[in-house]
């Protein structure tokens, strides 16, 4: 062999293991991706992490409040999103739900 074509191996030689070692740091990054995901997916739904517990908790009551709502009265799902929001808002104080006091009356 020539010195050329020795040097063409080595050269060849060493760009191949270059490839082989970053294909390898993809395939580890690839893997620990994959085990972040799995582990996500396979948590239960129903338990939200303790960060996210207090406001998840707001959200899903705030949610039920609303769904009473507008189950209370079918016609209430028609109004437009404004409007239910107003109304909501009165039917919430009505109950007694707000901060404030409640109000003597109902506004539709």
């Amino acid at each position: 062999m020539s010195e050329t074509e020795s040097l063409a191996s080595l050269i060849l030689l060493a760009v191949s293991a270059g490839c082989l070692l970053f294909l390898l740091a993809a395939v580890i990054r690839n893997g620990r991706c994959l085990r972040r995901i799995e582990r996500a997916l396979q948590s239960p739904k129903g338990a939200p992490t303790s960060a996210t517990a207090a406001a998840d908790g707001r959200a899903t009551a705030a949610r039920g409040e609303f769904e009473t709502f507008l189950g209370e009265d079918p016609a209430r799902l028609l109004l437009p999103k404004s409007e239910q929001a107003k109304a909501y808002r009165s039917w919430r104080q009505h109950k007694g739900l707000n901060w404030s006091k409640p109000s003597t009356r109902l506004t539709d």
